[in-house]
């Protein structure tokens, strides 16, 4: 998907803290947020984030594999199952693309993919050959489920949370 912050019209556009407003843009189901000084109309902090945000919204994949090695062990056998193929949508998405003023690397808010069905039992086979259901249930995260990964170049991150 093409992303053009200064050609979409603003969602939303409010105070954040004083002094810095947001500028809120709506790409398919993702939202860019992009602060400014209050004192400054958003079109040069646009202008500045539009330079990085093709690049940090084409490295959602590494940023999801980023966030994937910081959960816990349940959740990273929900993604070897999606990695194998017997899940047809990874268990987190990438939320939002924030651009926050005191930054110059944009960050991902990540938390549950809402298409994924963590009540789906699979039947699956362990390293001794054994057949047996896997219920993904037990593996589902807390309700308030959140990361937060800053993107520090192609493929490079860190986590925020």
């Amino acid at each position: 998907m093409q992303i053009d912050l200064l050609k979409e019209s603003l969602l939303g556009h409010w105070e954040t803290t004083a002094g810095v407003l947001q500028c809120e843009l709506q790409f398919g189901s993702r939202l860019v947020y992009v602060q400014h000084p209050s004192n400054e109309p958003p079109q040069r902090r646009l202008a500045t984030a539009q330079q990085g945000v093709q690049a940090a919204w084409d490295d959602i994949p590494q940023a999801l594999a980023f966030a994937e090695r910081l959960c816990v062990p349940g959740m990273r056998k929900a993604w070897q199952l999606y990695a194998q193929g017997l899940l047809s949508c990874p268990p987190l998405e990438v939320y939002s693309i924030h651009f926050q003023i005191n930054s110059p690397y944009p960050s991902y808010t990540i938390s549950q993919n809402p298409d994924f069905d963590w009540e789906t039992s699979l039947t699956v086979e362990d390293e001794q050959g054994q057949v047996h259901r896997l219920s993904l249930a037990e593996y589902e995260p807390g309700e308030d489920f959140w990361l937060s990964v800053r993107r520090l170049g192609v493929g490079q991150f860190q986590s925020d949370t």
